[in-house]
């Protein structure tokens, strides 16, 4: 029995993803062969006519029928890349988003572009690690604490803090946002990705984050804003002379919690790629 191409492979399985209605299935389909075969996703389009051993398809079909499962690709691959970083990834903690990506890209063009400043920067909510890890790899000088209340998330943070080789500047605490951090203790960079998303919108979600992504890290008190205003209610004694308190938000939520505490903050909302108000951006007062 002759043995099945690269082509024909990615072929049948990008057919039955879509079938199966994995989204991206030519993309999922490509990666999961290239991780199969050891190799890189874009090595697959110089290896169309190869025949794939019996071995490598074996462990093919079970990536296959985890996607199908609708299990993320990124637990599957094991790792995501994230702001040039690349991190642990799994069901201890959140995915790290593109979204999540560009706030760390609007903090490092337009805040705070002088990536030797010496910086002391908190992440609240850290997960994976990815804020955290990310503002630490670019700015050299940087301090970073880094909160969170499941011991599970810290867990795979500390392991991505040593893949990154940055465990030295980072500390992770365990606990709700500001519980862990001294009285007193001052940043001039609070960072948040909490969770935003309403019950309504958490069981519209598609499966790979319904039934993979903790619900903790996505689903937030009071409709979903309830986590950002405790956040913000908590900033003032924490957040140093000039410093920057920057969150990603859901749907509606940055211009009513610019509103909102308009006489404590001077506030900037921001769009994400998609043209959504998605960043909310706040310094203190004088």
């Amino acid at each position: 029995m002759a043995l099945q191409s690269v082509v024909e492979v990615l072929d049948k399985c990008a057919a039955y993803f879509e079938k199966k209605g994995v989204p991206n299935a030519k993309f999922d389909a490509q990666a999961l062969l290239a991780k199969a075969m050891g190799c890189r996703r874009l090595d697959l389009f110089l290896r169309f006519d190869e025949p794939l051993m019996e071995n490598v398809l074996d462990v093919f079909r079970q990536y296959a029928r985890r996607r199908v499962s609708r299990e993320p690709l990124q637990h599957i691959l094991g790792d995501v890349d994230f702001f040039g970083l690349r991190l642990k990834c799994d069901a201890r903690a959140l995915i790290p988003r593109h979204e999540t990506e560009e706030l760390c890209e609007i903090i490092t063009e337009r805040y705070f572009p002088d990536s030797t400043v010496p910086l002391k920067i908190l992440d609240l909510g850290t997960g994976s690690g990815a804020i955290a890890l990310a503002l630490c790899s670019h700015y050299k000088n940087a301090r970073v604490v880094a909160t969170d209340l499941s011991a599970e998330a810290l867990s795979l943070a500390r392991e991505n803090a040593s893949l990154c080789s940055l465990s030295d500047r980072v500390e992770f605490l365990e606990g709700r946002w500001f519980e862990p951090i001294k009285d007193g203790d001052k940043f001039d960079m609070i960072v948040s990705n909490p969770p935003y998303l309403s019950e309504e919108e958490y069981a519209s979600a598609q499966p790979e984050v319904r039934l993979f992504d903790p619900k903790g890290a996505l689903v937030g008190s009071c409709g979903g804003i309830g986590d950002l205003r405790l956040i913000i209610s908590g900033l003032k004694p924490h957040l140093a002379a000039g410093g920057l308190a920057a969150f990603e938000c859901g749907v509606g939520q940055p211009g009513l919690l610019a509103s909102e505490f308009s006489s404590d903050f001077c506030s900037d909302v921001q769009e994400d790629l998609s043209r959504r108000e998605r960043f909310l951006f706040l310094h203190k007062k004088d």
